[in-house]
């Protein structure tokens, strides 16, 4: 296999911090490589060490002669005053493509990655758009290596979706950082954490995202093994080394000089193992409050000029319920959240709120957070203690199970990453009692160890929780049942996010799955009678009724959605988890007799 980079013991310090030391591995050919890691574990530096941006302060970066390599950063700039197709052009020209090649390169790519008018003004475009445009220059260099630093940051649900199936036809190598942990499973052939835990700074196994954990947890459990192993032989050397040595001889000196080897590393292993096995964990505070309905959604529409986002909708909300909010960037979904969070008014139609309900709003912009304050003033309020749970706590002890370190907790907001001020402000929110947590992209920057911290709070919260994010196992984890915003004002409930994200593959409708395959099954069957003759005797009798079965089937569908979807259900979790496995299993029965169809047809 033909290596693309050799990284040979390179060191780098940021300030006073070290974030490799003596970081040693290869970039092969064909690598599809998700790179993990703590915030502050060096992701990004790394990246850029890769794609020569950066430079070691020791040790060697090797790329193959030749190499050509795409690069795309978290946060592209661009020139305000050229269009799209220009802006792409350029990029390619500067890179010493011919104009001519360049301009169909780039057209090409932007057709693919969905932009439909090349003079649209880059600055005009959202961040989702602007994403993509950085992701077309960088196809369209048909590199060697791509190397992609939160590729999904800013994208919707089709940028999303368009890209991964991108990667998936992808012919080149590619490292991707990302903390959208089902992107990470679906792509990625090799994973490598980045962590002062592992012996070698890092720790690598091949295999997607589920594989990597599985595989973690057994070496895990080898260095707790190793540590018992060490610790048994370290007891008597320890015991020989108390007893004296009686002569000086050469082999006794040689056994000493191991015995205080073999100490060390135990120390070591030991070190290691008690910081991997530190679990932080938050209880969210609920205020406890008894009531069957928290909101009541009455005919809410909500609509600015001419422009519907939200029509008519009506809903029931309570506690022990988590609504995923789905749709694309601009379907109204923050919008539907400052009216639940009494933020804004709706148009029309009216919002029932229990007494006296505590409502709590986690807004992604970060508005709230001044940026000339550092972490423990924010926290405290001028206090040394704050009030959790009725319990006065120490800041810093409360700032570091959001996992802030002493280092952190004198620096200014403004100091902070993207990633420690998100999780700033849900340690500030979740100071106050809830009965309500709206939570708009809570996952945005936050690295995985601090989202899984953040999924288990949730998990235990006996509120409501309603949550946009496109963190797909995120919502899976959390979410009994999502409202998806399907754009001019529509709206459906949907049992489970599969569901709804198999109408938003490129070329999909809106509609679900079993309605698209009825339609082509409506198309295809006057070419039935051709194909029975070939067919074994069980199979036409399977044929003669697998129409009328799917007919039943849609119908046991249909009556299971329509139960789903029944507000006087909304208010009992556990129904609400009946009704959602019962609508799975109802859609999986008709998903299989599609797939006799297809098979007794084809």
């Amino acid at each position: 296999m033909s290596t693309l980079i050799s990284v040979n013991k390179i060191q780098k310090t940021m300030g006073s911090k070290t974030l490799f030391d003596e970081l040693s591995f290869t970039v092969y050919e064909n690598d599809r490589l998700g790179l993990l890691g703590p915030n502050g574990a060096g992701k990004s530096t790394l990246l850029k060490i890769l794609a020569g941006i950066e430079s070691t302060d020791h040790g060697e970066v090797a790329p193959r002669r030749g190499l050509n390599l795409a690069y795309v950063q978290q946060e592209d700039v661009f020139p305000d005053d050229f269009s799209v197709l220009q802006t792409a052009t350029n990029r390619l020209v500067e890179l010493g493509v011919e104009q001519l090649d360049a301009e169909v390169q780039a057209s090409m790519q932007l057709t693919m990655a969905g932009f439909d008018d090349f003079d649209a003004r880059v600055q005009a475009l959202s961040g989702g758009w602007k994403k993509r445009l950085s992701l077309a220059i960088a196809l369209a260099q048909e590199p060697d290596l791509i190397i992609l630093d939160e590729p999904t940051n800013h994208l919707d649900w089709d940028g999303i979706i368009w890209l991964e199936e991108t990667l998936k036809l992808y012919r080149g190598a590619f490292i991707i950082v990302s903390h959208d942990r089902t992107f990470l499973d679906n792509l990625c052939s090799k994973m490598m954490e980045l962590n002062f835990l592992y012996q070698n700074g890092f720790l690598s196994f091949d295999g997607g995202y589920e594989d990597f954990l599985r595989q973690r947890e057994e070496y895990s459990n080898t260095q707790l093994n190793l540590q018992a192993s060490l610790s048994n032989k370290a007891k008597r050397e320890i015991e020989w080394l108390r007893a004296g040595v009686k002569a000086r001889t050469t082999k006794s000196s040689a056994r000493m000089r191991d015995a205080h080897q073999l100490i060390d590393q135990l120390a070591n292993v030991k070190a290691r193992n008690r910081a991997g096995s530190t679990k932080v964990r938050v209880e969210i505070e609920s205020s406890g409050k008894k009531a069957k309905k928290f909101i009541e959604i009455e005919n809410v529409t909500i609509q600015y000029s001419d422009l519907c986002l939200v029509r008519d909708l009506d809903l029931t909300l309570g506690p022990g319920i988590c609504l995923g909010v789905l749709g694309n960037n601009g379907s109204g979904k923050s919008s539907l959240l400052k009216v639940l969070s009494k933020t804004n008014a709706p148009f029309s139609g009216s919002l029932k709120f229990a007494d006296e309900l505590k409502v709590v709003y986690f807004d992604q912009k970060r508005d709230s957070l001044p940026q000339d304050v550092d972490l423990l003033t924010y926290l405290g309020e001028g206090s040394d203690y704050v009030v959790f749970k009725d319990s006065s706590v120490h800041i810093a002890s409360y700032a570091s199970r959001f996992l802030f370190h002493s280092d952190k907790m004198r620096l200014k907001i403004s100091q902070l990453s993207g990633g420690e001020q998100a999780r700033l402000l849900i340690a500030k929110l979740l100071l106050q009692p809830a009965d309500v947590l709206i939570l708009d992209e809570p996952t945005n920057d936050l690295d995985i160890d601090s989202i899984e911290v953040l999924e288990e709070s949730l998990e235990n919260f006996s509120g409501l929780v309603i949550l946009v994010s496109h963190d797909r196992r995120f919502l899976e984890r959390l979410c009994q049942k999502y409202l998806a915003l399907e754009g001019a004002g529509d709206w459906q409930i949907y049992a489970d996010l599969n569901q709804w994200l198999r109408g938003q593959k490129p070329g999909s409708s809106k509609e679900t799955a079993a309605t698209q395959t009825q339609a082509q099954a409506q198309i295809e069957k006057p070419a039935l009678s051709e194909k029975r003759q070939r067919l074994s005797y069980k199979d036409k009798l399977k044929l003669e009724t697998i129409e009328v079965d799917i007919e039943k089937a849609e119908l046991d569908l249909a009556n299971a959605q329509a139960e789903l979807n029944n507000s006087e259900n909304f208010t009992d979790p556990l129904k609400m988890i009946e009704c959602a496995k019962l609508v799975d299993a109802k859609q999986k029965i008709v998903e299989e007799l599609y797939a006799t169809w297809e098979r007794l047809t084809n």
